[in-house]
């Protein structure tokens, strides 16, 4: 047993349902401010401050683009505004009633921007002047969201004059490029609007995104594809099968392999048209919903796509929050989860930024001592999807952009108990390790060995052992017992990542 190499070290990423002992080597038990891809164990990118501070306190932030521009939307209870990098626009027209609570959501339309409180009327911007009421929509009418499909908008969980109507899905008349639906009369004959209620199922609409050459709508325990066919019906409706749904408004982004939802109780993969597959199952199904997401707090989470990594993040409010302080990031390329801290986050989305704002020598606030950047270098190119989150800070910030959160230092852990190297039996000593690293020289990391006797305690750790990228080759340090534990800590510094490690392991008796 002597020197045992464990390769590949973020094959399989975080799995914390399954008992420790169980894993293979290469599997992670607890992790923070890690993500794993490429078969490396990779510290998270920081978060930066992008465009001034916001005015009001940011609950929806989405991209939009003219011709000439590349807006950033940010949406505040009572006010909209729209940022460039250059200056900002106040475009809100009618204030908006909602509260913090009242969940925006929005999407783009031949070229129209189209957003949503649910408690006004939806509302469209196409660039110039101020936000105003959707044409042909009938002011005492309400939506829970507003989307666009094909040349369409289409609004789901409709109130017509005070009253409810949880399973209904209405669409516009087609829109003519560079313009907003004219009528959403279903009565009028001249026009291809309608409305139909999805009622095969009791639970509520939630919210809706397209994938593919389908629209997806969510309900709470269900979900139905909407496709256009033409004709006088214009559209048909298929349940998809399961019994998975949407938690909250937002709960769904698009990747390569499909829609990946936050349902209730799950996290789920679907091509919308099979049944969804558990993402999470004998993984983190058990610890996310019965020890990390605030119950009384599940609306404000949402799920949101990091395309320049492959990654899609599961936002939540962790127990005792408001708001989402972590996300579980899953990469698609690779199906492995991992874990980041979140400052307070309300909404994010992807979509490209100008690159005069950020790529920056303004926007990269680290130090010397913790930049690993080239000088005049951004790492994304002009064109690169960049996700942006809004916070109570309030603030607007770039994920992945620089080493820091928004200049604090960001505490990072990687750690696996239960090491048995298949002989649970057998007590055994770990000596020394010998990682491999990629980062800065003279990043400073530190490596701390536990054992316990029995699979049911918890391993007793001991000193932690300072290891400086570049210049140590191994960590001397001790631990004996049946199962072996391994933690690996840095506290600021550049970003790192760990490929495989060798240990020293002396085997002793049996039992």
């Amino acid at each position: 047993m002597a020197f045992v190499t464990v390769p590949t070290a973020g094959q399989y990423g975080l799995v914390v349902d399954q008992a420790a002992q169980e894993l293979p080597v290469n599997a992670w038990s607890r992790v923070r401010n890690m993500r794993f891809r490429g078969g490396k164990s990779e510290r998270v990118g920081g978060h930066a401050s992008i465009f001034t501070a916001p005015s009001v306190t940011p609950y929806f932030v989405y991209p939009y683009q003219t011709q000439t521009k590349r807006y950033w939307v940010h949406a505040g209870t009572a006010a909209v505004y729209v940022d460039d990098g250059t200056s900002r626009s106040n475009i809100t027209g009618t204030a908006p009633t909602g509260t913090s609570s009242d969940r925006w959501t929005g999407a783009v339309l031949n070229g129209v921007l189209l957003i949503n409180n649910g408690v006004d009327s939806p509302m469209y911007w196409g660039g110039t002047g101020t936000l105003a009421a959707m044409p042909g929509w009938n002011a005492t009418w309400k939506c829970g969201s507003i989307g666009a499909y094909k040349v369409y908008s289409v609004a789901w969980g409709i109130t017509k004059s005070g009253t409810y109507y949880p399973h209904m899905v209405k669409w516009s008349h087609a829109a003519d490029p560079g313009s907003v639906p004219s009528s959403w009369d279903e009565t009028d004959e001249t026009k291809d609007a309608g409305e139909q209620d999805l009622a095969e199922t009791t639970d509520l609409a939630v919210d809706q995104l397209p994938l593919g050459d389908a629209n997806i709508l969510y309900k709470e325990r269900s979900m139905y594809a909407m496709r256009y066919i033409g004709g006088t019906q214009i559209f048909e409706f298929r349940r998809i099968p399961g019994s998975y749904g949407m938690l909250a408004k937002g709960c769904a982004a698009v990747t390569p392999k499909g829609h990946v939802v936050l349902a209730n109780g799950d996290i789920v993969l679907h091509d919308g048209v099979s049944e969804p597959q558990s993402l999470i199952t004998d993984r983190l199904k058990n610890w996310l919903f019965s020890t990390q997401i605030d119950s009384a707090s599940y609306q404000k989470c949402f799920v949101v796509s990091n395309p320049s990594k492959a990654e899609v993040w599961i936002c939540y409010p962790e127990v005792g929050e408001t708001t989402c302080t972590q996300a579980l990031i899953w990469n698609w390329d690779t199906n492995t989860w991992g874990l980041r801290d979140l400052p307070n986050v309300t909404h994010a989305a992807s979509g490209v930024i100008d690159y005069s704002v950020s790529g920056s020598w303004s926007a990269d606030t680290e130090t010397w001592a913790e930049d690993s950047t080239l000088w005049n270098q951004d790492e994304y190119t002009p064109a690169d999807s960049r996700l942006l989150m809004a916070s109570t800070a309030p603030g607007i910030y770039m994920a992945d952009a620089g080493s820091s959160f928004a200049g604090t230092s960001v505490t990072a852990v990687l750690e696996r108990t239960g090491l048995a190297f298949d002989e649970p039996e057998r007590l055994k000593l770990i000596r020394r390790l010998m990682p491999r690293f990629e980062s800065t020289t003279g990043a400073t990391l530190y490596i701390t060995f536990g054992a316990s006797m029995d699979a049911e305690t918890a391993p007793t750790w001991g000193d932690r052992i300072p290891y400086v990228v570049g210049s140590t080759i191994k960590a001397d340090g001790f631990a004996n017992g049946r199962f072996l534990a391994i933690r690996i800590e840095s506290e600021g510094g550049p970003r790192w990542a760990m490929k495989s490690y060798t240990a020293d392991i002396v085997p002793g008796s049996l039992f």
